[in-house]
């Protein structure tokens, strides 16, 4: 429901939980009581699409989430819920390498990609400052 139905700030208390699922369908898939019946297939539009790394994905205009989103389920999310959804997913997940990407989004229009953008700098920083230094 989070990442898809929400369209507000995802509260705090609940990011950490969203892990990498930037889109939640796969977990409503995995415990469907219908699918105990689903055959896998070899069907080319049910292929994973490539797509860039996440951090690239945050610099998408409207037109381009348009573009590579057409055919998706992902598009009914709109670019800000999905800018919103790769904030969290980085800050659970994301790096150092991830972090010039994260402040171009914190510094841009939209206060909630923006809350969430701080949002995963923190937690990014947080994890750099755990890391230990190795002694080599």
């Amino acid at each position: 429901y989070l990442t898809i139905e929400h369209d507000g700030a995802i509260p705090p208390e609940y990011r950490e939980a969203i892990g990498d699922r930037l889109y939640g369908c796969d977990e409503c898939l995995d415990v469907c009581p219908w699918n105990k019946w689903a055959v896998p297939t070899v069907e080319a539009k049910f292929a994973p699409r490539e797509l860039p790394e996440l951090r690239e994905l945050l610099g998408w205009d409207e037109a381009t989430f348009t573009e590579r989103m057409q055919g998706s389920p992902m598009r009914r999310l709109k670019l800000h819920r999905f800018k919103r959804n790769i904030c969290v997913v980085l800050g659970n997940v994301g790096t150092a390498e991830d972090l010039p990407a994260l402040r171009w989004a914190a510094g841009g229009d939209d206060a909630m990609v923006a809350e969430h953008a701080n949002w995963a700098i923190a937690r990014i920083g947080h994890r750099m400052r755990r890391v230990p230094i190795s002694q080599g």
